[in-house]
């Protein structure tokens, strides 16, 4: 089977999948990106068909630069990492993409992006302190892998924000959402997918 192939099956079934999670009917899903002339409709299906092979080729190639999959405790390759530490008195849910370990042994939290922008290294962070609280292990380092690139981007020192500081954090989120205080965050506008039912959107 060739990455075509594999590209073509992953994502017939992904696409079955997520008809069958979502309350909304395939016709009323929003596409991202920006639209253009060649892709008026934005980055569609259209534009996945084109795009996508081609992330899933430099995926292939950049795993061939030596970095291996970390097995933990629990004897899984760390692929879609799932964990739930318990992190300020809160249980928090979450897939941590890859855990990798480079050449020269050091342990990195590896986050894979298709979008063309680079993240807040904290959400790395947080994934740092789930492997602390869940099996005293905290990655140093994190990054990610930019799938239009091809390429990761440089690497993040975690010990920026240390478990405890990220408890606290989660503290605050946790207070927040019991007390109903939500502040509305302009500068992700775009990004938000329920901007049409905010007070403080003013986009189109």
């Amino acid at each position: 089977m060739n990455l075509q192939d594999i590209w073509n099956e992953s994502w017939e079934r992904q696409k079955a999948l997520s008809v069958a999670s979502s309350d909304l009917p395939e016709a009323s899903w929003r596409a991202g990106g920006r639209a253009s002339n060649a892709y008026p409709n934005k980055e569609n299906e259209d534009w996945w068909q084109e795009h996508g092979p081609q992330m899933l080729w430099r995926w292939v190639s950049w795993r061939k630069n030596g970095w291996k999959l970390w097995v933990g405790p629990t004897g899984i390759p760390a692929v879609e990492l799932a964990l739930n530490p318990m992190l300020g008195g809160v249980m928090v849910k979450m897939v941590i993409d890859r855990v990798m370990v480079t050449p020269d042994g050091e342990l990195v939290i590896l986050d894979l992006k298709s979008g063309r922008t680079e993240p807040n290294p904290l959400q790395l962070a947080f994934y740092a302190a789930g492997m602390d609280k869940m099996f005293g292990i905290r990655p140093r380092y994190g990054t990610y892998w930019m799938a239009r690139s091809g390429t990761t981007t440089s690497m993040i020192d975690l010990d920026a924000w240390e478990t405890p500081m990220i408890e606290s954090l989660v503290k605050q989120f946790d207070d927040a959402r019991t007390n109903g205080v939500f502040l509305p965050n302009h500068s992700t506008c775009k990004m938000c997918s329920v901007t049409q039912h905010c007070q403080w959107y003013k986009g189109e």
